[in-house]
């Protein structure tokens, strides 16, 4: 599954713009006065802010929108990536540790957050034949290769999301539930989950993603019905 673009919304539109294309040293536009939004290239995928200013016609009302993603780096890069993140960020924990390995993936992570709150992962997949061998830079983010979908319904959820195309993957549950593959994954977990390496609990906010041959899929986060979703340009 290949995440050609996303869309996330937040109140904290200038305070992102300063942390991913300063801080960071990403590739940011102006923020856009009209749109009220910005882009930022985070490898072969196009990430969009835009402001919120659906707050009444959403379930997350009253709450400023924060949501999870993944950018995939050079499978041999997972300690000099680390390096660079920690002398820009703080690192977030659990317990000790800042880092963590999964034996069923065979992969490293570590994660951090934004000034909005968003949940930032960077993930080594050690599977992947993507090896770089310059010196780690912001270049060398690949692509984002995770969003988070919450839902009330993670197997409603799941549902929809195989009738355009998708496939589970690997082993999930009623509470979390990967959808696609080691390119590109919606990390499906139920609303008030605790999201990894973090002390906030998943909500549901709109976001929209579109995958590659399959086209623009929405999240509305509008409660019109258990797992709030829905797609264009895909049959359902």
């Amino acid at each position: 599954m290949i995440i050609e673009e996303v869309l996330f919304y937040s109140v904290k539109l200038e305070e992102l713009h300063h942390f991913y294309g300063v801080t960071l040293g990403m590739r940011v536009s102006e923020i856009n006065p009209v749109e009220e939004a910005f882009t930022l290239q985070a490898g072969s995928t196009k990430m969009i802010f835009k402001h919120w200013n659906t707050a009444s016609q959403v379930e997350g009302k009253g709450r400023a929108p924060f949501y999870h993603f993944a950018w995939m780096i050079p499978t041999n890069q997972f300690q000099e990536a680390k390096q660079w993140a920690a002398s820009r960020v703080r690192l977030s924990t659990d317990g000790e540790r800042d880092e963590t390995y999964s034996n069923n993936w065979d992969s490293h992570s570590l994660y951090f957050e934004d000034p909005a709150g968003n949940i930032v992962e960077l993930i080594a997949h050690h599977r992947k034949n993507n090896e770089q061998e310059r010196a780690f830079s912001v270049e060398d983010i690949l692509k984002v290769c995770e969003i988070g979908l919450v839902s009330e319904d993670v197997p409603a959820t799941v549902h929809k999301l195989e009738k355009t195309g998708l496939s589970r993957w690997g082993e999930g549950s009623d509470t979390f539930s990967p959808v696609g593959d080691r390119n590109g994954l919606f990390i499906v977990v139920r609303k008030e989950r605790v999201w990894f390496f973090s002390n906030q609990k998943a909500q549901i906010f709109p976001l929209e993603a579109t995958i590659h041959q399959v086209g623009k899929l929405q999240f509305n986060g509008d409660g019109s019905d258990s797992s709030g979703y829905s797609a264009t340009g895909v049959s359902v």
